[in-house]
C-alpha cells in the first residue's frame, strides 16, 4: 500500500477504534502527520459511547498536541475514510454512514474480520498497528525519526501494545523499538498508566490463581492488556513460582501477559506454545504475551471444556512436553543416527569484526528471534537460505567453506541486521556478506524430532533453541557435542541423506 495516494484526497477521515489506545491513537496521529506533510489533512477520529480518560492517554495527546475527536457522524462531504488499528465494521470500530462514492482504506496488524480487498493491508504478525504505520511512512519516504511528535507517538503505541516491548514478535517491532525517542515522556506516560480502580483489578487478579509445578497461572477480570503485564511483574517475584501466567477476557479471546525467571522456559517460546493453534504469541525470553481466540479453542475442544481449562491444559502440556539438551551433557547416541550431507548450495558469511570492532556486544536480528555474540576476529557470522543466522568459529569456517567472490544477496522476508547493544548503531548483514561454498562433503548426523526439544548450545548456555515436533536434531560428524536444531524446511532445502552410509 502507497499512502502516497491519500494525499490526493480533500476530504480524509482517518478513524481510530472505539475507546481508542495509544496504538491507534499513534498510527492514526503519525498518518496525520504525514499528509500535513504533504500538503493534505485530516480529521483524526473515534467513534463509541465512552471518550478517553485513561490518565496516560490524556497526557499522550496533551504532550504531543494529538487534535482527535469523538464524534458521532462524519462529514457528509467525506471523500476517503482511513481506518487504522481497526477494521470497518468490525465490533469495536463505529460503523459510520458514508457517501456511496467514498475511497474506504483499512491499515491493521489484528487478524482479518473482514473481507480483504486491495485497499485493505493488514499484518496480524506485527505486535503492534504503529509499527506498520512505520513501515509504510518510511516506505513513503517520510523519515519518521525526524518527526518527534510521529516519532513518539508510534514508539509509545508500540511500547503498550507489546506490553513494555515484552512482546515484540517479529524482528520489525524490535527495529521499531530500537528508533531514538523522547524517553523523559515515555518514562512519565508509563507511571501514569493506571487508576486505584485499576489497581484493585491487579490485586483481584493475583488471589485467582492455580499452581502446575512451578508456573502458576492467575485470572484476572477483564480490563486494559497494560494491566496484565503489571500483575506478572509481581507474579514473577513470588518464591517458588519461576514462570507466571496472567490472562483475562479481551473481545473474543483471551489475553495473556507471561513472565520468567528459569532458563529452561523463555517467555517467548511458553507464548508461542500456549497460543499455537489458537492463536499467536511472542516476545523476549523473559516477558512475553499472546492472544487465544475463543472460537479456536472451541472448534479445538468441541466445546467440551471452558477456555480457562484450555489453557491450564496448555500448561500442563508444556511442561510434558519437552526434550532438554545441553551441548556438553547429553547422551543422544549421535553416532547411531542417519548420516546427512550438506547440499552444494552457496550460503552467506561476514566476519564480525567486518561489523563492529572486536569485543563489541553485538546482537544479531532475524526472524527466528535475536542472537547474541560478542565480536572477534575468530567469529564469523552465517547466513543460511532462510535468512536465519548462527556463529561459526573462523577455524571451523576455513575447514569447511570456499569463499567466492560475489556478494551474497540472496531474496530474504527479513534482511538480517547486527545491532550493536553499547551503542545503539544498526547494521545490515547482506551489506557485508559475501557468498561461500561448503567444501568437499560436509556430513552431519541427524534426526527427526518427534517431541519438542530444547537445546543448549556452546554459544550461548543461557539460551535455549527451540526444535519443534517434524524439526530436526544435528551434529557435525565429527563432533557430536556441537549439537544444533535445524528447522525442518531449511533442513530439507540444505541436506540430503546417505543412503548406504553405515554408522560409526
Amino acid at each position: 500500500m502507497d499512502i502516497n495516494q491519500f494525499a490526493a484526497y480533500k476530504n480524509i477521515v482517518i478513524q481510530c477504534h472505539d475507546i481508542p489506545d495509544a496504538d491507534t491513537i499513534g498510527a492514526g496521529f503519525a498518518l496525520r502527520r504525514f499528509l500535513l506533510s504533504r500538503g493534505a489533512d485530516a480529521a483524526l477520529v473515534y467513534g463509541g459511547r465512552a471518550e478517553i480518560t485513561k490518565p496516560n492517554l490524556v497526557m499522550l495527546l496533551q504532550a504531543l498536541d494529538i487534535d482527535i475527536r469523538h464524534v458521532q457522524a462524519l462529514p457528509p462531504e467525506t471523500d476517503l475514510l482511513i481506518t487504522v488499528d481497526c477494521q470497518r465494521g468490525a465490533g469495536n470500530t463505529q460503523n459510520f454512514d458514508l457517501p456511496d462514492s467514498a475511497a474506504i482504506f483499512v491499515i491493521d496488524h489484528h487478524r482479518a474480520e473482514i473481507p480483504e480487498g486491495k485497499h485493505t493491508l493488514i499484518r496480524p504478525e506485527l505486535g503492534s498497528c504503529a509499527t506498520l504505520m512505520w513501515i509504510l511512512l518510511e516506505a513513503a519516504g517520510f523519515a519518521v525519526s525526524e518527526d518527534h511528535p510521529a516519532r513518539d507517538a508510534l514508539y509509545y503505541g508500540l511500547f503498550t501494545d507489546t506490553g513494555g516491548l515484552a512482546e515484540t514478535r517479529h524482528p520489525l517491532d524490535r527495529d521499531l523499538a530500537d528508533i531514538p525517542h523522547d524517553g523523559a515522556l515515555i518514562r512519565k506516560l508509563s507511571n501514569s498508566a493506571i487508576t486505584l480502580t485499576e489497581l484493585s483489578t491487579i490485586g483481584e487478579a493475583l488471589k485467582e490463581r492455580e499452581i502446575i509445578d512451578n508456573i502458576g497461572l492467575f485470572r484476572a477480570e477483564p480490563c486494559d492488556p497494560n494491566l496484565l503485564g503489571f500483575a506478572s511483574d509481581i507474579a514473577k517475584q513470588v518464591a517458588g513460582i519461576d514462570c507466571c501466567v496472567v490472562y483475562c477476557g479481551v473481545g473474543a479471546g483471551l489475553k495473556l501477559s507471561i513472565r520468567s525467571c528459569a532458563r529452561e522456559i523463555m517467555a517467548d517460546e511458553f507464548a508461542a506454545f500456549l497460543c499455537r493453534d489458537a492463536g499467536a504469541g511472542g516476545g523476549n525470553i523473559e516477558k512475553a504475551g499472546g492472544f487465544m481466540g475463543l472460537a479456536k479453542i472451541a472448534g479445538r475442544t468441541e466445546g467440551k471444556i471452558s477456555p480457562e481449562e484450555y489453557l491450564a491444559g496448555r500448561v500442563r502440556d508444556y511442561l510434558a512436553n519437552y526434550d532438554h539438551i545441553y551441548a556438553e551433557g547429553h547422551d543422544v547416541s549421535f553416532a547411531e543416527l542417519p548420516l546427512y550431507r550438506k547440499l552444494p548450495r552457496p550460503v552467506g558469511f561476514v566476519r564480525s569484526v567486518d561489523i563492529f570492532p572486536a569485543g563489541a556486544k553485538i546482537t544479531i536480528r532475524t526472524l527466528e528471534g535475536d542472537v547474541d555474540a560478542v565480536s572477534g576476529e575468530d567469529i564469523y557470522l552465517m547466513i543460511g537460505i532462510l535468512g536465519e543466522v548462527y556463529p561459526i568459529l573462523r577455524e571451523k569456517f576455513a575447514n569447511g567453506y570456499d569463499i567466492m567472490a560475489a556478494p551474497y544477496s540472496e531474496p530474504l522476508e527479513y534482511v538480517p541486521a547486527a545491532i550493536d547493544r553499547g551503542t545503539g548503531e544498526r547494521r545490515l548483514l547482506l551489506r557485508d556478506a559475501r557468498a561461500c561454498m561448503p567444501r568437499g562433503e560436509k556430513l552431519v548426523r541427524a534426526k527427526r524430532l518427534d517431541k519438542d526439544t530444547k537445546v543448549f548450545t556452546y554459544w550461548d548456555p543461557e539460551r535455549y533453541f527451540h526444535g519443534e515436533r517434524g524439526d530436526y536434531l544435528v551434529a557435525g560428524d565429527g563432533d557430536f557435542n556441537d549439537c544444533y536444531i535445524v528447522r525442518q524446511d531449511i533442513f530439507h532445502k540444505s541436506y540430503e541423506r546417505l543412503v548406504s552410509a553405515k554408522t560409526c
